[in-house]
């Protein structure tokens, strides 16, 4: 006998453009509906059938096509081991599934330009387009000689029309405003600064790498962006914050900045991580985790007229475990992020972070709202929003091959935030 329509299976294409399911039910105020279209319209982007880690991905989207780089291992599901690239997927957003090819970015061993990629893996890949032709790759890793794994940044260029990379390029920097004084953007020169922000010898505490972990946004006249850095005892991250940065060459080059100061949380752990930031006429923000309970989600200001001064993190939402993501969906949602929530129990294969919190934030800051939440059996992981042509698109990553059931962190998969999830179509 022939299935009812409206439970027939939908075709691979069907579940990503077909908008009439998501829009037709009146949204329940826990948003189930909204939440399962959203994870069962999650398309697999990443080199599934080779590949036994994914995470930590980043989008761009140019002319249709989605570019998602994120950081994978094809021998071993941990991160950050021995055989780590940099891989960027590059898919059809109406059919990714079927149409994603891969291209690896940036591994151990590479050479180009005068580089050449040391030690046994690199990481943090973040992505950022110049116009619609070429997009710049950024990294982390290490060259010969260097103390640690991650201990200097890099990018690549992608030039779209002839599918090919550029050389390896150093990122470059200025620190402690010396603008004559050019770089390379190091672990050392980060901690020459820290010492500049925050007083002589505070840089020595932040000795084990560096990463790109933060979107990049275009405002006044420069290209902004984070660079992260940190301490670890006995393999545990004790000690991290995020140096803002600014660019007059579409991030070739950097100007160090303020950042806020880790050592104001009263907490054991003191991390200030993998930040968003939105800014407005007089300040900008930095949206940040502090990977403790207590103290959750953070949000630390800078004023534009100093951006070297950012003021001591205030939270405001639970949880704080999980990079945050946020996005202005515009009139009349406005600004909206993706927190991770505390993960809910689904059996016997429950994995960490398979909730998030989708919440509403006021153009002030002061009120944060939940719209729903989202969850993923598989995991929702590392989310990251990319505004595109008016429509919210995301990437997370999540594990349905259950290779690391821990976290979930087997593939990446691609999704839609829709603006009906917010507002019903009366």
């Amino acid at each position: 006998t022939m299935l009812p329509a409206f439970f027939r299976p939908l075709p691979l294409l069907g579940a990503l453009v077909c908008t009439s399911f998501a829009a037709e039910p009146t949204l329940r105020p826990d948003g189930h509906v909204s939440s399962r279209s959203f994870v069962d319209q999650a398309q697999i982007v990443s080199n599934y059938q080779k590949e036994l880690y994914a995470h930590q991905s980043g989008l761009r989207i140019v002319q249709g096509i989605g570019y998602a780089v994120y950081q994978c291992n094809e021998s071993t599901p941990e991160e950050n081991k021995a055989g780590q690239v940099a891989r960027m997927a590059v898919f059809n957003i109406l059919n990714p599934t079927a149409t994603a090819k891969w291209i690896d970015i940036a591994k151990a061993g590479d050479s180009s330009g005068g580089i050449t990629l040391g030690g046994t893996f690199v990481s943090a890949p973040m992505i950022h387009a110049l116009g619609e032709e070429t997009l710049r790759i950024f990294f982390t890793g290490r060259q010969e000689g260097d103390p640690g794994s991650a201990y200097r940044a890099f990018y690549r260029d992608y030039h779209i029309a002839t599918a090919t990379l550029s050389e390896l390029h150093p990122l470059r920097c200025t620190i402690a405003k010396q603008p004559d004084k050019v770089l390379d953007l190091t672990q050392a020169a980060l901690q020459s600064h820290l010492d500049f922000l925050f007083g002589a010898g505070t840089g020595a505490s932040f000795s084990k790498g560096i990463s790109t972990a933060c979107d990049f946004v275009e405002f006044d006249g420069h290209l902004y962006s984070t660079i992260q850095i940190k301490n670890s005892q006995d393999g545990q991250t004790r000690l991290l914050t995020n140096i803002l940065m600014r660019s007059a060459d579409q991030g070739a080059t950097w100007e160090l900045l303020g950042a806020p100061d880790p050592r104001l949380l009263t907490t054991e752990v003191k991390i200030l991580a993998e930040p968003v930031i939105t800014q407005d006429k007089t300040h900008v923000y930095l949206h940040l985790r502090s990977n403790v309970i207590e103290t959750g989600y953070m949000l630390s200001k800078a004023a534009k007229t100093d951006l070297y001064h950012f003021d001591a993190p205030v939270t405001k939402w639970t949880y704080g475990i999980g990079r945050p993501t946020l996005c202005d969906f515009g009139k009349p949602i406005g600004l909206v992020a993706l927190f991770t929530a505390p993960s809910v129990s689904m059996g016997a294969n429950t994995v960490t972070r398979n909730k998030c919190d989708v919440v509403q934030i006021d153009s002030h800051y002061q009120t944060y709202t939940k719209a729903f939440s989202i969850v993923d059996y598989n995991a929702v992981n590392t989310p990251f929003m990319h505004l595109y042509r008016d429509e919210v698109y995301v990437t997370y990553t999540t594990g349905r091959r259950r290779l690391l059931p821990k976290f979930g962190t087997s593939e990446v998969v691609f999704s839609k935030l829709r603006r009906e999830f917010f507002v019903s179509e009366e």
